[in-house]
């Protein structure tokens, strides 16, 4: 068992995801302020990461809880929706399996507690999913990592 890995190195296991996915063009973190402003300027589809509230650690578990947004926005003006919303729901269960089947199986878990679908999202744009994600991780919480002289 490691000691627990830092909230931006678990962001960072994201963004590794997206960059591997053939499909995803960007990935991006931050707040809700952050996703409706950075939307309009990204290249889909588009995976956005916001942190929620989250109930830390207990009995050495710890939790992060995530919104990930999976979206896509028409690139013709007679692309069915319902073909974006499909392919993003793929993609949300992608990202899934890189961590649950891929290279981290062994010390991370993600959970998809809901999915919320998305249409015509940032000015009638975007189509897709929000889901919110739990990130769980053993790791050791010792007073041996305390930082000391």
């Amino acid at each position: 068992m490691a000691q627990l890995r830092p909230f931006n190195t678990t962001v960072d296991l994201f963004r590794e995801a997206c960059t591997l996915h053939t499909y995803v063009q960007t990935f991006d973190f931050g707040g809700l302020d952050y996703l409706d402003a950075s939307s309009q300027n990204v290249a889909y589809p588009y995976v956005f990461l916001r942190p929620m509230p989250s109930p830390g650690l207990i009995d050495r578990v710890r939790t992060l809880t995530f919104e990930m947004y999976c979206l896509d926005v028409p690139t013709l003006a007679n692309q069915s929706p319902l073909n974006l919303i499909s392919n993003m729901e793929q993609v949300s269960y992608d990202i899934g399996a890189f961590f649950n089947r891929g290279p981290y199986q062994q010390e991370i878990e993600f959970q998809m507690i809901d999915m919320i679908p998305i249409a015509e999202a940032f000015n009638d744009r975007a189509f897709g999913w929000v889901s919110n994600i739990n990130i769980i991780e053993n790791g050791i919480f010792d007073y041996c990592y305390f930082p000391k002289e």
